[in-house]
């Protein structure tokens, strides 16, 4: 899926555009799995675009954020109807929302689920999604001890999970912010 690749490598805009363009796939998506992800990428994608909206589009700012509390209303559903799979979704963008709502003790206690929860149930790149979420809020609170340290921890699930590509650009990035 072009929305999975777009969300790895934290395209915003390129996955925004995407999901406006594509409507409601999920009607026509072939299984379950892909149905499900897709939705969670979905709302992890207005949530993000939501936060990336300047101040002077407030319109589309409560627009993205209406879609994505939608979408994450769907999941919510999936989850109470006993989907244990979508737990690590629901904490993931229960953080971007606590993000996007300034609520920061909410977003590190949901950032920490995330990444507990990928972890106790092998979620690799999950987990490294979750940690580099995790890092880009400590980055955006100007605290480097912990960005790092969810820097490092991304870098090493993609690592572990063969995504080359990803580590590359962590890396790059990486040393942007050592020279900056």
């Amino acid at each position: 899926m072009k929305l999975e690749v777009f969300v790895c490598f934290q395209e915003w805009e390129q996955a925004i555009d995407l999901v406006r363009k594509a409507g409601n796939v999920r009607r026509f998506l072939s299984s379950t799995f892909h149905s499900v992800r897709y939705t969670f990428l979905e709302a992890l994608t207005y949530l993000k675009a939501a936060q990336l909206s300047s101040g002077r589009r407030k319109k589309e700012k409560r627009q993205l954020r209406k879609c994505a509390q939608k979408t994450i209303h769907l999941i919510q559903g999936w989850a109470k109807n006993g989907n244990v799979n979508v737990v690590l979704y629901l904490y993931i963008l229960e953080a971007e929302f606590a993000v996007l709502n300034g609520k920061n003790k909410k977003a590190k206690k949901s950032f920490n689920a995330a990444i507990a929860t990928s972890r106790r149930n092998g979620f690799l790149h999950d987990r490294a999604l979750a940690h580099e979420l995790t890092s880009a809020y400590f980055k955006a609170q100007g605290d480097d001890y912990w960005r790092n340290y969810h820097a490092e921890c991304s870098r090493a699930c993609y690592q572990e999970w063969g995504c080359g590509e990803k580590v590359k650009k962590l890396d790059a990035n990486m040393m942007i912010d050592e020279k900056g």
